[in-house]
């Protein structure tokens, strides 16, 4: 029973060089209206002073546990050191520069064991932990800061607020994993921090997981967890409230321009993985092979919208370099190579090469009329529809070609 364990909740923190937000995430976690929580920082070997803030609080706090890795990991690593030290009953992720809504604990809890909404649309009959759902999902609230960019603001809340699959209806086994990665057209909800999720369940994965530390992945890291997590999970409910508060950073590595290339690769061997795993987890939910094909298509558009505000300068030689490849088919990539209609767009088109030959995604199909557009962010959206129809991109398009190119989102 849930009363026995030592704390309900482990809140796990990847921290790593946000001393300018940590005390607003920690003052989020220790006024929590539920106390039987811990919290665990996961000290990432960053170079300010997010750690030294984060002790002060620990020295005053007792459920504040701070782990040290031995050297840095990235965010999917850190949460993996953290799942290892988890002590509560159930898991929930928090970004250093985000925070929690201060009831968000307790109505996790609640969710978790009150069976008093056992005749609601929300819940069964909940009696004890084996009994509880294996994933609570909850609403975010999306905010910005007062020094971002009216242009990143814009982009920000309409890559956000676009529809999404949010299940008020109890799921279970294969129709989890259905409703986040396939039934979530537009905007897939694989994002880890936005849902509280069994312990047991988590622990679970990490074998299948452990081997990506090295990696140092952080961008769409959340894709890779929570495919594998989907895949074992049994039960899902959820809670319409808004209770994680999204911050855009300008720092991260997600709006981070320098950081392009970073994140080119990260999407590039994800899709590898996918693969690899949805080989390992069919057993356990035979629809993980379709969803890695159509995560992959998801990916490849998103690499290809990379390079709308840039060139690419050699990337594909990169990504090649993490795939291991030791040699491709020379006969496919002179046929992509001829495909190919300008510099341009072989350039845009550079990283897929590798997941092109390997058979991890389509070849891209270009149409003639694409060498008279002169515009690479123009070229790089409609390049990216052939892989994902998203609505983000149209409006992408529509706002550069109405603005005469002056807005890029």
């Amino acid at each position: 029973m849930i009363q026995n364990c030592k704390c309900a909740i482990s809140i796990i923190i990847p921290t790593y060089n946000v001393e300018s937000y940590i005390a607003r995430c920690l003052d989020s976690c220790i006024n929590q209206t539920l106390h039987n929580i811990e919290i665990l920082v996961i000290d990432d070997c960053g170079s300010d002073d997010s750690i030294a803030i984060a002790q002060r609080y620990a020295d005053k706090d007792s459920r504040i546990r701070i782990i040290h890795n031995e050297k840095n990991l990235g965010t999917f690593g850190s949460r993996i050191e953290g799942i290892k030290a988890a002590g509560g009953r159930y898991i929930a992720f928090l970004d250093a520069d985000d925070y929690l809504k201060l009831e968000t604990c307790e109505k996790m809890l609640q969710l978790f064991t009150d069976s008093t909404l056992a005749n609601t649309h929300t819940l069964i009959d909940l009696k004890t932990v084996e009994s509880t759902p294996d994933i609570i999902h909850f609403k975010s609230h999306y905010t910005v800061n007062k020094q971002t960019k009216p242009l990143a603001k814009l982009t920000h809340y309409t890559r956000y607020m676009l529809p999404t699959r949010f299940s008020k209806a109890p799921l279970h086994n294969e129709q989890i994993a259905y409703n986040f990665f396939l039934n979530s057209k537009q905007f897939p909800k694989f994002t880890i921090w936005d849902k509280c999720y069994k312990t047991a369940l988590v622990k679970q994965t990490l074998p299948l997981i452990e081997s990506f530390i090295p990696l140092k992945l952080t961008m769409a890291e959340d894709m890779l967890k929570f495919f594998v997590i989907s895949a074992f999970a049994k039960s899902y409910v959820s809670v319409d409230s808004r209770l994680y508060m999204y911050c855009l950073n300008d720092g991260s590595i997600t709006q981070n321009p320098q950081a392009k290339q970073k994140k080119i690769n990260d999407m590039s061997y994800i899709i590898q993985a996918l693969h690899s795993l949805s080989k390992k987890l069919k057993s356990h939910n035979a629809l993980m092979p379709t969803i890695a094909q159509v995560m992959s298509k998801n990916l490849a558009a998103l690499i290809i919208l990379e390079s709308r505000l840039s060139g690419m300068h050699g990337g594909g030689d990169i990504v090649e370099s993490q795939h291991n490849s030791t040699s491709h088919s020379a006969a496919t990539r002179q046929s992509l190579q001829d495909s190919l209609h300008s510099t341009q767009m072989t350039e845009i088109l550079a990283p897929l090469m590798p997941l092109v030959e390997s058979g991890l995604i389509p070849a891209p199909k270009m149409s003639k009329y694409m060498r008279y557009i002169r515009s690479q962010y123009l070229l790089s959206c409609i390049l990216s529809l052939q892989y994902w129809n998203r609505c983000l991109t149209y409006i992408r398009i529509f706002a550069y070609t109405l603005s005469l190119g002056k807005i890029k989102l």
